[in-house]
């Protein structure tokens, strides 16, 4: 059965081949010198407690979180809150996003921003460095071992984090093996939904963590390496979740529709990072 993820790799092939038509690489890479530094992504997210990654994300499938897109409103929100970092969601087509948001991302808020798309080539890597981003998506279903390795190698030639994420069990294995910094676990079973999600994108559980962790103590072995970092992103929405999240030793949450279709911003980021519930 082919799943959303198979067609999300067809469509950003046909991009990355339509946009290497307009600029190749080497025209970006040239474009690479002079661009000034962003914050560290992984870095900071290591603070006290769980740290909070505020997604921009207009849209998903089933779903509208904003009629209009205001970046500037919705970026002073999540600072006033207290994010620690800002996902940028950059797919067009079931998202919502653009390129162009990420940059004007990058232009608007000095906290580390990671470029959320759905990556499957070296040229995307690009494209979100030279518009401000600090890390990179890196869906492992996209890649075997060997590829993982050298998508991950490519990621850090370029200065960014590579966020690693698995979204279904049998994907561990690989992503621990290639032995990632930051690694992601979405509580949405992504990979295993259909072409056209519909209201299946929004299955899944925060509690989905925190069985991974007490079931592989491969992931526990991962963590107990120096400065590495572990999130849990999806099905995030209440303080109680944060509070399942403590069992685990949890460093960031990944938030996205929640965050962005609250009506009061600022007060729904407190209320998370308060731990009252």
């Amino acid at each position: 059965m082919r799943t959303f993820l198979d067609k999300m790799r067809d469509l950003k092939m046909q991009e990355v081949e339509a946009a290497q038509r307009h600029a190749p690489e080497s025209e970006l890479r040239a474009r690479l010198s002079g661009l000034a530094p962003r914050a560290s992504f992984s870095r900071g997210l290591q603070a006290p407690g769980i740290s909070l990654i505020t997604e921009v994300k207009a849209q998903a499938p089933g779903r509208r979180n904003v009629e209009t897109l205001d970046l500037q409103a919705v970026l002073e929100d999540y600072e006033a809150g207290g994010a620690h970092a800002i996902s940028v969601l950059t797919d067009e087509h079931y998202f919502g996003g653009s390129l162009e948001t990420l940059e004007q991302a990058r232009n608007s808020t000095a906290l580390p921003l990671l470029h959320k798309e759905f990556i499957v080539h070296p040229y995307q890597l690009l494209q979100g460095k030279l518009r401000g981003a600090s890390a990179a998506l890196i869906l492992v279903y996209y890649f075997t071992l060997p590829e993982l390795q050298g998508i991950l190698e490519q990621t850090r030639e370029l200065g960014l984090d590579a966020v690693v994420e698995c979204s279904l069990e049998e994907e561990l294995p690989r992503a621990l093996e290639a032995n990632p910094e930051v690694l992601m676990i979405n509580n949405r079973p992504i990979a295993s939904l259909p072409e056209e999600p519909g209201s299946t994108y929004h299955l899944g559980s925060v509690d989905t963590t925190v069985d991974w962790w007490r079931r592989f103590p491969e992931l526990q072995a991962w963590k107990s390496q120096p400065e590495r970092v572990l999130i849990s992103a999806s099905c995030i929405s209440t303080a109680e979740h944060l509070g399942t999240l403590r069992q685990v030793p949890c460093d960031a949450a990944l938030i996205g529709n929640s965050a962005m279709s609250a009506p009061d911003r600022v007060l729904f980021l407190k209320t998370l990072r308060s731990g009252k519930f």
